[in-house]
């Protein structure tokens, strides 16, 4: 039998006010549709309603949105904002540890930042923070030696 005939013999067999959730429904209790299915479901002769709802409701909720900042369908970063993230992130991990590369990533963020948030992009502060917080220590250092030559 072809798959043609198979498919409709599975479409006969639906009511007049079938949906398309139902011919699913229909595909998946025949095993014409495995995806979604786990091994132990793939080796039952029959699945009840309740198993295929289960299917479909793991289908569902796997391709839902996630509403993360990685999810890029619905945060669009600018490149200002973006530059002023990653200047952030360097200025930040490179304050104890090599503190001229701050100098110069620093100021970058909180001035990449700044004309993110001048452009309405979101989360255009981010950076502005990052750059504020990795100067911390760098003033901290400089209000020493400040003091030393005092």
């Amino acid at each position: 039998m072809s798959i043609k005939q198979q498919a409709h013999e599975i479409v006969d067999q639906l009511p007049d006010d079938a949906n398309w959730n139902d011919l699913i429904k229909s595909l998946y209790r025949n095993q014409k549709i495995t995806l979604g299915m786990t091994d132990l479901e793939l080796t039952q002769d029959q699945l009840s309603e309740a198993e295929i709802s289960t299917i479909m409701a793991r289908i569902e909720s796997s391709s839902a949105m996630p509403d993360d900042m990685r999810d890029t369908k619905s945060y669009n970063p600018g490149n200002e904002a973006t530059l002023g993230m990653v200047a952030g992130v360097i200025a930040i991990f490179f304050a104890f540890v090599f503190p001229p590369i701050t100098w110069i990533a620093a100021p970058i963020a909180v001035i990449a930042g700044a004309m993110g948030v001048k452009h309405h992009q979101p989360k255009a502060w981010v950076p502005i923070l990052m750059g504020i917080v990795s100067m911390a220590p760098m003033m901290m250092v400089l209000s020493e030696h400040m003091e030393y030559f005092k």
